[in-house]
């Protein structure tokens, strides 16, 4: 975790500072597929070059799907757009690299991405089980980069917590578990028949 961190981290800082500018697959998001492909490099790998070869055409793979699908623009799409889409494109390179079946990459690509509350079927549970695991990631993550900052720090919680509200007065209500938009729009459920008409059928 803290080597994903440092990576990342890093890749961003030298945007901020001027330096070689990394767009993968944007400048926003630029620290999450090099920060991935660095970890597989250092401490996964047996075969580098292979490894950068399936890692980068499978996140290349995926980013142009979610470039002519959809968008990868924050000021089209949000942040989903970058870093979730940045997100999307790593997990699937890393499940390629991992020897993961194509279906099974594609599998990792949209646990990645992370969309908005969009309950399928009208049950909770369903996209949140997988970004429970993703959550306790990130918790993990961010409790290591507020250890490794020294109290040095831009945004108060304060200020967070009120970005959040501000974001959610504004937010549409068919993104607040609704089931009236994202997933729940897009994944078809098959109609469930009672047990009890079957039987009544001749």
């Amino acid at each position: 975790m803290d080597y994903l961190s440092c990576y990342a981290i890093a890749v961003n800082e030298v945007n901020a500072s001027g330096g070689r500018i990394v767009t993968s697959p944007t400048n926003g998001a630029a620290g999450v597929i090099p920060a991935v492909l660095k970890y597989i490099i250092e401490f996964v790998s047996d075969e580098p070059e292979k490894s950068i070869e399936t890692f980068l055409l499978t996140a290349a793979a995926v980013g142009m799907l979610f470039k002519r699908g959809s968008t990868i623009s924050a000021a089209e799409g949000g942040c989903q757009a970058e870093v979730g889409v940045a997100c999307s494109m790593a997990s699937a390179g890393f499940a390629a690299c991992m020897g993961a079946s194509p279906e099974t990459v594609l599998q990792a690509a949209e646990i990645g991405i992370g969309l908005t509350c969009d309950p399928i079927d009208g049950l909770v549970q369903v996209p949140c089980i997988e970004r429970n695991s993703l959550g306790a990631v990130k918790a993990v993550t961010a409790a290591q980069l507020s250890m490794a900052s020294d109290g040095v720090y831009t945004v108060t919680l304060d200020e967070a917590i009120e970005a959040m509200r501000l974001t959610a007065a504004d937010m549409s209500v068919k993104y607040k578990e609704t089931s009236l938009s994202g997933l729940a729009r897009t994944v078809k459920i098959p109609l469930s028949v009672p047990a009890w008409y079957a039987l009544s059928v001749p």
